[in-house]
C-alpha cells in the first residue's frame, strides 16, 4: 500500500478529497498542522502517476505496511453538534442524539457535504435559526443531500434537492431514502423548477454560481435564500449579484473565513 501526503489550504481540502476519491484512493485522513491549512493521507494501491497529478501540493509518497485503512478512517469520523438542534453523525455510529437534538446522518463517499466544513455548518445554522418549518425549501447543488435531509429534520413541509451532476443526484437519492426521508431530489439546474415553487433556497456552492444563479434564485424563492459557501473576500461579489435581483440582507454568518448570508425577497 501507498500513502501520499499532500499540503493544502483548509478552503481546497474537500475538493481535493474529491479528486483523490476520483483517482482511486482507498481512505483519505485529514489533518490540520496549521492554523487554515490541512495536510492529506491518501492510500492508492497503485502510485503511478500520483505525483506528477498532484504536483502543487508538495507531495511525498511511501509504502506502508498494511494497515486497517477503514477503521482508522470511522475513528476520524466522530459525531459533533451544530446549532441548537442538530447532531451529526456518521452512518457507522450508533450513539443515541443528545437530548433536544435531531439526528442527521452523514454519509462521508464521493459527494461532496459531510457536515465538517465550515461552509456546510454555516447552512445547517443559518436554516435553524432563522426557520424553514413549515417552508417549502430546495437545496441546490445538493451533493450528499445533506441540506435537504437536514430541511426535512428542522420541519420544512417538502425538502427537495437538485444537481446539475447526476452522480451527486443519485448519492443524494440513495442517503435520503437510507435515512427513511423522502427522497426528491432531481438531475438539473433551477432552470427546471417552475417560478415561485418554493419559500426557501439553500445553496452552498462557490461564489461565481451564486452570483450566475441569482436572478433564478429571486425567480423561484418567494421568501428567502440562503447563500454559503464562498470566503469573506467574496462576500460583497455576491451580496451585489443578490441585491441587483431583489434580494435584502437579513443576516449575515461567519467561520473562519466562511461566510454565509441570509437574505430576504422583496416584495
Amino acid at each position: 500500500m501507498y500513502v501520499l501526503t499532500l499540503d493544502c489550504p483548509e478552503s481546497e481540502a474537500e475538493i481535493l478529497s474529491a479528486e483523490l476519491w476520483d483517482h482511486g484512493a482507498t481512505g483519505i485522513l485529514e489533518e490540520s498542522p496549521l492554523p487554515s491549512q490541512c495536510r492529506l493521507k491518501a492510500w492508492f494501491a497503485d502510485p503511478d502517476g500520483l505525483l506528477d497529478r498532484f504536483k502543487p501540493f508538495n507531495p511525498t509518497l511511501d509504502v506502508e505496511v498494511p494497515r486497517d485503512w477503514e477503521a482508522e478512517f470511522r475513528q476520524a469520523w466522530q459525531p459533533f453538534c451544530v446549532g441548537q438542534h442538530l447532531y451529526l453523525a456518521p452512518e457507522w455510529d450508533e450513539s443515541p442524539a443528545p437530548s433536544g437534538r435531531r439526528r442527521l446522518t452523514v454519509h462521508p463517499g464521493l459527494a461532496l457535504g459531510t457536515g465538517a466544513h465550515p461552509a456546510t455548518q454555516l447552512a445547517l445554522l443559518a436554516m435553524e435559526e432563522h426557520g424553514v418549518e413549515d417552508s417549502r425549501v430546495l437545496d441546490v447543488g445538493t451533493g450528499s443531500g445533506i441540506l435537504a435531509a437536514a430541511a426535512g429534520l428542522l420541519g420544512a413541509s417538502l425538502a427537495a434537492g437538485c444537481d446539475i451532476d447526476v452522480d451527486s443526484a443519485a448519492i443524494a437519492h440513495r442517503n435520503l431514502l437510507a435515512d427513511c426521508l423522502p427522497p426528491r431530489v432531481f438531475t438539473g439546474s433551477l432552470r427546471s423548477v417552475a417560478t415561485g415553487a418554493f419559500d426557501v433556497l439553500v445553496a452552498n456552492i462557490n461564489a461565481e454560481t451564486h452570483a450566475m444563479l441569482a436572478a433564478d434564485y429571486a425567480r423561484v424563492a418567494r421568501r428567502a435564500a440562503i447563500v454559503s459557501g464562498y470566503q469573506s473576500r467574496d462576500e460583497e461579489r455576491v451580496l451585489r449579484a443578490m441585491q441587483a435581483h431583489g434580494f435584502s440582507p437579513a443576516a449575515r454568518h461567519e467561520i473562519d473565513g466562511w461566510v454565509c448570508l441570509v437574505l430576504n425577497r422583496l416584495q
